[in-house]
């Protein structure tokens, strides 16, 4: 594909396409596109340990809507070197070589045998490259989709290329219709509007709802849920107190997770809900419907005003207020690079509260254990460094939520509140077993309520995922609204227990037993992930997974109708 332009350009029957000029014109055009192709594949040597796939061509949406990227670019090629060094000397080298080897010899004899001869070229020349681009003679072009026909899921990123993974998903008209039921199949299949009955004896939905979305806090760093080394003594010591789950994350990026934890939609592609094509449909979520109970609603984030549209989706969602770095009076607690410390503004958010009416629902998505994984001068040498550079940014942000819960604490909202910890996504794995499909999206999901010490000994489902979260909450608090949610609480144990995530461009799902990925839309790796969770032994052909299968479609077809029709609000009709 890169190089269509230049071969086609030096077959053509011309002796003119030997000019200077014509030649230089040519080779610059290559040499930029090339170049930045080869940028983008050293990127995401480094940018794939973070989201297990390659780049596709959202990458510069998000890289536009990310406020703070800019920002922390020289420290990413600071950080990684040796990816700046690699991609420097192979567009040095290449550069050197088209000096050195261009065309600029003057076609000695033009005539007819000259131009019958470079028609013929000419002609030979699309034929291969038709056939090159096309990947062969089959009926349709080769796509990101069918790396998975040539090697396992956890080896799709080796099969591709960055360049032909953001040409192949540039321009994406959006998700396919599907047919695979009946309406009526469907419904009983799965079925996204819900209503749930309370759990306890009577409604407690007088209670505030805190949620704290904890910035690339995989399961992994929190000894209470991976038994490795922990770098969260606060999280240990309080979820013992908290109805907890090792729970699944929908997504690989902050803009996937927070759509999934606020308003129970995840992602099934490779554009995030924000920034793909549907992100100006209908939506609801915890705001919008705790707003219809007299809640007083507002989302919280330390970063930069705009970043990845948090304020855009914040209003979407129904939220009445947005808290972001403008609105944070102190600009010297800077950290230079996204935003303002986890430790300042978890107390600015601790003494904002107070101004709330009861009862209140704020959400919170912190910063601080983001690269470049910086830490206040003051306690530098104060935490522990880990096999990973994030893990001492873990271990500060766990600081700054002990502290934040000290002083929330002191504070008469404090008793009646009802708070929700999780993580926008995970970061990359030390483990084994934290490096593939299952433990790549592995999150805390806890539920702590000061005053209900019944909270943790509650009967729940199990696998539990992101998009539970919303459903979750409305049946603790006993909320009967019907709602939309492709989740379902974790309280609802009559109902399947499943969790569904985007990986390597296929959608993967598990329940209570197995795990089901997808290759070329087709079941072709099934896990049993309790008993082998580096996902070595593939059951395909020896356990039934009709029942997941059925219900991944089921899913599948939901969601896709759903996002096509704008029907994401449980009042738009069945």
């Amino acid at each position: 594909m890169l190089g269509a332009l230049l071969i086609m350009a030096n077959s053509v029957p011309f002796g003119s396409r030997r000019n200077v000029i014509y030649q230089k014109v040519i080779n610059t055009i290559t040499l930029v596109v090339v170049s930045l192709a080869v940028t983008l594949n050293i990127s995401d040597a480094v940018y794939y340990r973070f989201t297990l796939k390659r780049m596709t061509a959202d990458i510069f949406h998000y890289m536009k809507m990310n406020g703070g990227f800019l920002d922390v670019a020289p420290r990413f090629f600071v950080d990684f070197w040796y990816a700046t060094l690699t991609g420097a000397f192979l567009i040095i080298a290449m550069v050197f070589l088209y000096i050195h080897i261009c065309l600029n010899r003057k076609i000695a004899k033009l005539g007819w045998r000259f131009y019958t001869r470079q028609s013929l070229f000419l002609l030979l020349s699309a034929a291969i490259i038709v056939v090159g681009i096309r990947g062969g003679w089959q009926l349709k072009p080769i796509n990101i989709v069918d790396a998975g026909l040539a090697a396992p899921n956890k080896l799709v990123p080796l099969v591709l290329n960055t360049p032909f993974t953001i040409i192949k998903s540039a321009g994406q008209k959006g998700l396919p219709l599907k047919n695979d039921f009946s309406e009526e199949e469907l419904k009983k299949i799965f079925n996204p509007i819900r209503s749930y009955q309370a759990i306890g004896q009577k409604p407690a939905y007088v209670k505030n709802v805190v949620v704290l979305i904890l910035e690339s806090f995989s399961a992994e760093h929190i000894g209470y849920l991976s038994h490795h080394r922990s770098f969260t003594p606060f999280l240990d010591s309080l979820f013992p107190h908290c109805l907890v789950f090792k729970g699944t994350s929908n997504g690989k990026r902050s803009i996937e997770g927070i759509p999934a934890v606020l308003s129970s939609i995840p992602t099934l592609s490779n554009e995030s809900f924000l920034a793909g094509p549907y992100a100006a449909n209908q939506i609801e979520g915890l705001a919008a419907t705790l707003d219809k109970h007299q809640y007083q609603t507002a989302f919280f984030h330390g970063g930069k005003n705009g970043t990845m549209s948090f304020d855009a989706y914040a209003r979407s969602a129904g939220f009445q207020s947005y808290y972001g770095m403008n609105e944070y009076p102190n600009k010297d607690d800077y950290d230079g690079h996204w935003g303002i410390w986890d430790e300042k503004y978890l107390q600015y958010f601790a003494q904002t509260l107070d101004g709330f009416h009861p009862p209140f629902l704020a959400a919170l998505f912190t910063l601080s254990s983001h690269h470049p994984y910086s830490i206040p001068e003051e306690y530098k040498g104060r935490f522990p460094d880990g096999s990973l550079e994030i893990q001492k940014a873990i271990a500060y942000a766990d600081f700054s939520l002990r502290k934040f819960f000290r002083t929330a604490r002191t504070k008469s909202w404090y008793k009646n509140t009802l708070f929700v910890m999780t993580a926008d996504h995970t970061s990359e794995g030390a483990a084994p077993e934290y490096q593939n499909g299952l433990g790549q999206f592995s999150v805390p999901i806890a539920f702590f309520a000061p005053g209900d010490s019944l909270l943790g000994f509650r009967s729940a489902k199990m696998p539990v995922q992101q998009i539970d979260i919303f459903p979750t909450i409305l049946q603790y608090l006993g909320m009967r609204d019907t709602v939309l949610c492709f989740g379902n609480s974790a309280f609802d144990t009559a109902s399947p227990a499943f969790a569904v995530n985007y990986f390597n461009y296929q959608l993967q799902a598990l329940d209570s037993t197995y795990l089901l990925q997808l290759s070329n839309n087709q079941p072709k790796y099934l896990f049993e992930y309790k008993k082998d969770s580096l996902l070595e032994r593939n059951l395909i052909d020896s356990c039934d997974y009709s029942s997941l299968y059925r219900l991944q479609k089921a899913f599948i077809q939901q969601y896709n109708n759903r996002m096509i029709r704008n029907k994401l609000r449980a009042d738009e009709g069945e």
